[in-house]
């Protein structure tokens, strides 16, 4: 549950009982101090895995789909379209055309990356070491790679200009899950620039407090993934 009394909240995010495609939302909310319901569903165990807590809900939208978001009367799924829509409610698409523009490649790179690690939890050959440790030899180098030659010439504070983007939240998440494969982090110790920015993003007051209370102690993936079901401690 959020900071924010359910009674009294008029937005409602809802989503798994874990990180995965909602925290970039969950962070641009607690960034914004902004009062929300964390509408938590819970996945039933295996073999069956029922998705009846949610299924009973899912005829509230037009496109069914988790995770979603209530904004008073409005309701709209597709995680990076409710990222986005919170972004201009809060003004946190940069500043210009320009800014919002490289917001939303940041945003669509870190989704990509997000994506693949998903295969490689859920995928088939995903109980597999071997497949992890690709994973992160190469899918997830080549993008730290390309984010620290990015981080390197960036020459404002955050990823697009002096203040957070839903692109700095986005990126955070999405990076910090895929670590958790490189159980020692000696992968981040080669990458000086990025290892800087996720610890800035971490330490940003607004959600620091939430990144180590909360933030944490959900596992990155649902129940049914090979990987990341549990919550992982960071070594």
């Amino acid at each position: 549950m959020s900071q924010a009394s359910t009674s009294q909240s008029q937005i409602v995010v809802g989503y798994w009982a874990i990180r995965s495609y909602a925290e970039p939302i969950r962070l641009t909310l607690h960034y914004t101090k902004t009062s929300f319901t964390d509408k938590l569903y819970m996945l039933g165990d295996g073999p069956e895995y029922s998705q009846e807590d949610w299924l009973s809900e899912k005829q509230k939208l037009d496109f069914p789909n988790l995770p979603y978001l209530f904004d008073g009367d409005f309701k709209i799924t597709q995680s990076k379209a409710i990222l986005y829509y919170l972004g201009r409610k809060f003004n946190l698409m940069g500043k210009n055309p320009n800014e919002e523009a490289r917001v939303m490649m940041l945003c669509e790179e870190a989704h990509d990356l997000r994506s693949n690690l998903n295969t490689v939890c859920y995928g088939p050959g995903a109980e597999s070491d071997e497949a992890r440790a690709k994973f992160v030899e190469t899918t997830l180098t080549i993008s730290m790679e390309k984010l620290d030659r990015y981080f390197g010439k960036c020459t404002t504070k955050f990823a697009v200009g002096d203040e957070p983007t839903v692109a700095d939240f986005q990126v955070y998440a999405y990076i910090d899950s895929c670590l958790l494969l490189d159980g020692g982090h000696a992968l981040l110790d080669k990458y000086a620039n990025v290892k800087q920015y996720l610890k800035k993003i971490s330490e940003i007051p607004e959600i620091k407090d939430y990144i180590v209370q909360s933030h944490a102690q959900l596992p990155i993936n649902n129940k049914v993934a090979k990987f990341g079901g549990k919550v992982i401690n960071k070594p």
